[in-house]
């Protein structure tokens, strides 16, 4: 930081760069500003109310317990990013006013080592090494991207500093590693340490805030064989060195999806696509990324897009031809012009090894905007350097007609962030411009409960059901309501299961179903009894609307809450028997632990202790594919679970489940 301002101060002619630094910054603070009132969205609720699951972190314990107890969204465990939300608040619920403000101050940050990293680039590109030149191309060029409308789901969206943190220390060892090849040729020893650190420190600070910062090794490929490669005067690292810092992660990060395939395919059981539908359409997802950045509106898509139609082949639809032709194009292209448009270059293949890891085979969700965080830091450069170039004269004239560029991006996102500190207007918004998504439809839905109008949200989701008549969530959403304020008739019940045989069924409604559930046996829905409910239950196995990979997890599922109900009923062998079948058709150590402890604390310590045996033999065969500390962690805890339950069990004098002979 100090090195950014040592240079805008000892620059030539920097009165211009200096003025056009601080309005960069007071813009962006001015237009993100109205923003930060806003509230908590969808997945901030889930990874942060973690802060409050042990009471909040108060001591060392606590402090274990929330960094290290629970799997936060990916295999690296996104320490730093889950360090970082300890910044904020202890506890929970919390105010997302100081959530949001880091998020800006983050994003601020991200930009000024942007600057500087472009700054260094770009006098490593141009022989003529004009400083004054690099400094306008960095300003203009950050300046786009930090007031881009498209980063704005990124910096006000609190669970995206995920996404921040792993782009800013990328940015960091990209920087590290420009600085070290600037010293290559006059003091090597100094600059393979600083090119070593920023692989061996940056990568691992990237990866614990999000995993596609294992990509920096990559990324420095791509500017090395870019920019730097081919346009300055001095020495290249050794082929040693490259194939052992920045060869061999590449190749290990290769290892580890080989080595972990089941693992990736099985996240697909969860999905409503395959992986061949995924590839196929994060083409056209990619291609509507590029739409939306090259050619900045004030309203761009949001968070709400899990209703982006997948392509099931090719030409279906046509567009996924096209799509697939262009990135082919763009890739090759951008290689083939590494010499003579190296910025050009570096713009291209950057974008695209960023989305290699979000955008390609791994079963996530099709399409977010905040994946185009780190990828778009070089889209504007080849514009903004013959931008600069073309009107370098008379003096500050690179300052002035900047300046339109900066206002324009400024208004967009002044537009978006008056939205997104009003959630009611937000939610009204993204309802009306996404009126296919569901969970823009429920955010609406839940808001008109917030404000204690029931009888709106009831009027506004039988709408939505009228569009979208075949959702069974928006169905099942409907009945909650009525279970919760008002009433639901036997007919009403009857249509409602009808439902739950013929729509389709997503694991995703799991929870809300779940809820449901709960709220019938805790006697809040006075006309529907557990045979109902079994009933309704039995509807969904005779759902043929699954896909194959859903199957057993829609199978699992339903036989969980069966027993649930089943307890509530204080029917311990039926629960039993539900809760194995539920174990059959998908062993899942953390959900069986959960069904012991429910059977545990409704008494039920000889099924308890029944149903642990058969978790431990499937733990013992490794179905689920674990990992050693993983699964040693879950030994660990079955054997102190099984302590308490023979206590319990000889407490209460009931007798020990007899074992299983074998055949």
């Amino acid at each position: 930081m100090t090195a950014l301002f040592y240079w805008l101060r000892h620059q030539k002619r920097s009165l211009c760069n200096v003025l056009l630094f601080l309005l960069i910054i007071g813009l962006t603070l001015m237009t993100y500003w109205p923003g930060l009132s806003g509230s908590f969205l969808l997945d901030d609720f889930v990874n942060l109310d973690k802060l409050g699951k042990f009471g909040g972190v108060h001591n060392w314990e606590t402090f274990k317990q929330y960094l290290i107890g629970d799997n936060h969204g990916g295999p690296s465990g996104r320490f730093l990013s889950m360090l970082s939300f300890l910044l904020n608040d202890n506890g929970w619920p919390s105010s997302p006013l100081s959530f949001k403000y880091t998020n800006l101050l983050l994003h601020l940050l991200t930009g000024i080592l942007l600057t500087w990293l472009i700054y260094r680039l770009m006098l490593a590109y141009d022989r003529e090494r004009r400083d004054n030149r690099a400094a306008s191309i960095a300003l203009l060029t950050t300046a786009l991207w930090l007031l881009h409308p498209f980063n704005i789901s990124t910096t006000l969206y609190i669970v995206q500093r995920m996404a921040i943190l792993s782009a800013l220390f990328s940015i960091i060892g990209l920087l590290v590693y420009v600085r070290g090849r600037e010293l290559l040729n006059c003091q090597p020893r100094r600059a393979y340490l600083w090119m070593t650190l920023s692989v061996i420190v940056c990568t691992p600070l990237a990866v614990f805030s999000k995993e596609n910062g294992a990509l920096l090794p990559l990324l420095i490929l791509v500017i090395e064989y870019t920019v730097l490669r081919h346009n300055i005067a001095q020495h290249k690292p050794a082929s040693q060195w490259l194939i052992i810092f920045l060869g061999l992660p590449n190749i290990l990060l290769i290892g580890y999806f080989v080595i972990h395939w089941d693992t990736i395919l099985n996240g697909y059981q969860i999905r409503s696509f395959t992986m061949t539908e995924r590839i196929l359409t994060e083409s056209r997802v990619i291609f509507q990324y590029l739409h939306h950045l090259l050619i900045p509106k004030p309203d761009a898509q949001g968070i709400f897009n899990e209703n982006f139609i997948p392509s099931s082949g090719l030409i279906s639809p046509p567009s996924t031809l096209i799509a697939i032709l262009f990135i082919a194009v763009s890739v090759i292209g951008g290689w083939w012009v590494r010499v003579r448009y190296p910025l050009l270059s570096l713009a291209i293949l950057f974008f695209f090894a960023g989305h290699l890891l979000e955008s390609t085979f791994i079963s996530l969700e099709i399409y977010f905007e905040h994946r185009n965080y780190l990828p778009s830091i070089f889209l504007f450069l080849p514009l903004t350097s013959w931008l600069i170039r073309k009107f370098e004269k008379p003096i500050c004239m690179t300052s002035i007609i900047s300046i339109p560029f900066i206002g324009l991006f400024a208004f967009l996102v002044y537009q978006q962030t008056t939205l997104w500190g009003n959630h009611y207007k937000l939610a009204t918004y993204w309802a009306q411009k996404n009126p296919y998504s569901i969970r823009a439809q429920q955010t609406l839905v839940a808001e008109f409960e917030l404000r204690g109008r029931p009888d709106l949200a009831l009027q506004y989701l039988e709408r939505t059901i009228n569009r979208i008549p075949d959702n069974f969530e928006l169905r099942l959403h409907r009945m909650i309501l009525l279970c919760q304020y008002f009433s639901i008739s036997s007919d009403e019940f009857f249509e409602f299961k009808k439902s739950a045989r013929q729509d389709f069924y997503n694991f995703q409604t799991y929870s809300l179903l779940e809820g449901f559930i709960n709220m019938i046996i805790d006697h809040h829905c006075s006309n529907i009894t557990p045979k109902s409910v079994h009933n309704f239950l039995d509807a969904f196995l005779k759902n043929n609307t699954a896909r194959i990979n859903y199957e057993k997890n829609k199978k699992r599922q339903i036989y969980h809450l069966h027993g649930l109900v089943y307890i509530k009923e204080n029917q311990a062998i039926l629960a039993l028997r539900s809760f194995k079948e539920s174990q059959q058709y998908m062993p899942d150590t953390e959900a069986g632990l959960l069904q012991v402890s429910l059977l545990a604390n409704s008494r039920m310590f000889s099924e308890g202790l029944e149903l642990l045996k058969i978790i431990k033999d499937n733990l013992k065969n490794n179905h689920e594919k674990l990992s050693y500390q993983k699964k040693m962690n879950f030994i660990n805890e079955i054997v102190r679970i099984e302590k308490f339950l023979l206590e319990d069990l000889a407490k209460a004098g009931q007798p020990a489940p007899i074992a299983p002979q074998s055949p």
